[in-house]
């Protein structure tokens, strides 16, 4: 035997006794091992060495503290991922609520400290257990993308009580470092500790020790980690699920609250509806990822990883410390791309299932060619086409630019409609990827004077490929997951990569003149740019209208449905899903380049994440499954916007994004399927008044009569009898969402 083959038997049995070892140990003995590496480095480089200067120990301990509050937020955001198998992004807006406001009667008011801490760590568990029990158990049957939206939604209703609250307390904003009432400090390297980083570390032990307490001890933890496993199981044991919801709830708000109250003293306050809440969510999620959204010691372990890591950053890029949104990025796509079999099985066991928000079918053909539905829908367009190209002519010119960018969102509507609606791809990110295809078209623009239409050909390829970028990983990364992913790169796009400290070079400086459209017509009016912004929206619906009825659309509806029955039916699912994308970031970067030509220059926060999420909350109440409901929620969202900016009346201008935030969770309680389910239930009523009045049998509206309840006579049981084709030999007009793609 030779040296070789011993070699690599002993490796191999040295592998296998690491894979025996229990995870915990296996962790402990990484950490360990890494601990030990950084002591052995700093002592061989010395004082005056590499790791003093861009590593020192106190810059590492800093991270630490930072780190572990940090851990307090991921391990709310798994706590509730396990309870409920989804992700709670308004996880950070849940602490900011409580947290402004107390550190408000704490600088402004001057209450105790001590008395406030306590009292804000209560409220947020009390805030915890009505949040649950007021929204979230109402949609406890909804498909995840609802519950998501729902999270998302509550982020406005918090992020504005916490605005009007702050605003009635006086205090409008904290900014720097301030220190809890007792004086300690002192100093290890570079960094002088205070009390704030004392107070952080020592809840440590306190919040660790309840948690293992509650999860190992005592029956209601016992029962909460039994129904992480299985759901079903633990109700068929008589588990109480419900209550342990709100017991989830309560410990997740605790925890946000504590996570602000304690990183508040060194990061500062500032109570604005302009604070991104992605940014505050980031870290947290990033932890929670790494932690595969299961395992708590693991999430904590993570916060103070990435804690430290965001020390070492921000120390070496005192200048711009934007790239740590970068680094996030790549840490949640490596985490979830290493874990993502382990991840989708964990999808897979949760109680609700994954679904489209509603699809919905055209005019039943018995009637589309009848004078009476014809006249009326061109009578509907024309009408409203002069509406929409006259009503803003009398306008000023910042309502026509308004409107102009309420164009570009509801583009962005249209792209989410492809990608989520009917492709089942939820994406937070989507303005960040116009954001990339504005900042090219942009410099097309201001620095080589190229044509209008060239640079918007050249836009729409660039968010085409951008979009495949993202779609990529897509493959791997599924559901709740890639709505994180893409939602990291939303901040990473707004904080890093479209900032001029960071790429000056790639920033017009000197703005972006608006082009002379067909060499002719001069578009620098707003009411002009409208126009244009508005034709492309209406080629962009045209364009999805025609992908809806096209194979292609209908088979990836189908692959949303059952991807598994798609496979079996050669339908190339990933082809089909790399297609969503391109043809999403291709509408996605036609509104990008449109956006640029509005606003005339790019500037830090011309596309920030929180205008991804709101868009995608505006798309899903409309209704994800309809461009016409997609556009009608967005540009009603959007004129809401414009009547808040542009009157004296203070108290609407305060409340639009609460209004916004309750009729969200409202259209979702009550409408699943958003304006749009209301817009086509109206439709089908009255075509079904014009059937029964044609004597003209149509099975799916009868149908549908039928599930509703209002049929109640013999003619009207004769009907559904029909068209449920008990051998009639009637069938019905409507075939089940995907069943043309699967043949």
């Amino acid at each position: 035997m030779n040296l070789a083959t011993v070699a690599l038997r002993r490796g191999r049995s040295v592998a296998q006794g690491w894979q025996d070892l229990p995870a915990r140990l296996r962790w402990l003995i990484g950490i360990g091992a890494v601990v030990a590496a950084y002591f052995v480095a700093e002592i061989i480089s010395g004082r005056d060495g590499y790791m003093f200067h861009h590593a020192p120990l106190g810059i590492v301990l800093v991270g630490v503290v930072y780190g572990s509050v940090t851990s307090y937020g991921a391990m709310g955001i798994v706590l509730i991922y396990r309870a409920g198998k989804f992700i709670n992004l308004a996880q950070g807006a849940m602490g900011a609520l409580v947290g402004v406001l107390a550190i408000g009667l704490v600088k402004v008011h001057g209450i105790n400290y001590w008395l406030i801490l306590p009292a804000a760590v209560v409220a947020g568990a009390v805030m915890g257990g009505l949040i649950e029990m007021v929204w979230i158990r109402r949609f406890r049957n909804s498909p995840r993308l609802i519950v998501l939206v729902v999270t998302i939604a509550l982020i406005e209703v918090l992020g504005s009580l916490q605005y009007m609250g702050a605003q009635a307390e006086g205090f409008t904003s904290l900014t720097g470092a301030f220190a809890p009432p007792f004086n300690v400090h002192f100093t290890i390297d570079v960094y002088t500790f205070h009390s704030a980083e004392v107070l952080a570390v020592a809840t440590v032990p306190l919040v660790l020790a309840f948690l293992a307490w509650f999860l190992l001890r005592t029956n209601a933890g016992i029962a909460v980690r039994a129904a992480a496993e299985n759901n079903e199981r633990a109700l068929t044991f008589g588990i109480p699920v419900r209550r342990l919801a709100t017991i989830v709830w309560v410990i997740a708000g605790a925890l946000a609250v504590l996570s602000f109250m304690l990183s508040a003293p060194f990061e500062g306050v500032q109570p604005t509806l302009a604070t991104d809440p992605a940014t505050v969510l980031l870290p947290m999620l990033a932890a929670a990822v790494v932690a595969r959204m299961e395992s708590l010691p693991v999430a904590f372990g993570a916060g103070i990883g990435l804690g430290i890591m965001e020390a070492i950053v921000r120390w070496n890029t005192a200048g711009n410390p934007a790239i740590i949104w970068a680094i996030y990025l790549g840490v949640i796509v490596v985490a979830l791309l290493v874990q993502s079999g382990k991840l989708s099985r964990a999808q897979e066991i949760g109680a609700s299932s994954w679904a489209s928000v509603g699809v919905f079918r055209p005019i039943p053909s018995q009637l589309r060619r009848l004078p009476e539905v014809r006249w009326t829908r061109w009578v509907l367009f024309a009408g409203l086409a002069v509406a929409l190209v006259l009503v803003p002519h009398m306008w000023g010119p910042s309502n026509q630019l308004l409107a102009g960018f309420a164009m570009v969102w509801a583009m962005v509507g249209v792209s989410l409609v492809i990608l989520t609606g009917w492709a089942g791809q939820i994406s937070l990110g989507q303005l960040g990827i116009a954001g990339v295809a504005g900042i090219i078209a942009g410099n097309l623009m201001s620095r080589w004077n190229l044509d209008f239409f060239f640079v918007i050909v050249v836009a729409a390829a660039a968010g085409a490929v951008v979009s495949l970028l993202v779609g990529f990983p897509a493959l791997r990364i599924k559901g709740l997951f890639l709505a994180v992913t893409t939602l990291a790169l939303a901040v990473a796009l707004d904080q890093y990569f479209l900032n001029d400290a960071t790429f000056p070079q790639f920033i017009p400086s000197s703005g972006v003149p608006r082009p002379l459209l067909l060499q002719r017509f001069n578009l620098d009016s707003n009411y002009a740019m409208y126009l244009v912004c508005l034709a492309f929206l209406g080629l962009s619906m045209w364009a999805a209208k025609g992908l809806r009825k096209a194979r292609a659309g209908r088979a990836l509806i189908g692959i949303n449905d059952n991807e598994r029955a798609a496979q079996s039916a050669a339908i190339p699912t990933v082809r089909m899903k790399l297609a969503s994308f391109a043809v999403a970031g291709t509408i996605a970067g036609v509104a990008g380049a449109l956006d640029i030509t509005l606003l005339r220059a790019l500037n830090p926060g011309s596309f920030p994440s929180i205008d991804s999420i709101t868009v995608f909350v505006y798309s899903v109440i409309g209704g994800l499954g309809s461009v016409v409901g997609v556009v009608t929620g967005v540009l009603f969202f959007k004129y809401l916007e414009s009547i808040t900016a542009f009157t004296n009346v203070t108290w609407l201008a305060q409340i639009h994004e609460l209004i916004s935030g309750v009729v969200a969770l409202q259209v979702l309680m009550w409408l699943p399927g958003g304006i749009s389910q209301l817009i086509f239930d109206t439709r089908d009523a009255l075509l079904r008044k014009v059937a029964n009045r044609r004597g003209i049998l149509v099975p799916s509206l009868v149908a549908d009569k039928r599930q509703d309840g209002t049929g109640g006579s013999g003619g009207d049981d004769l009907l559904t009898t029909l068209a449920a084709g008990n051998g009639s030999g009637w069938a019905s007009d409507a075939e089940p969402v995907g069943a043309e793609a699967g043949r």
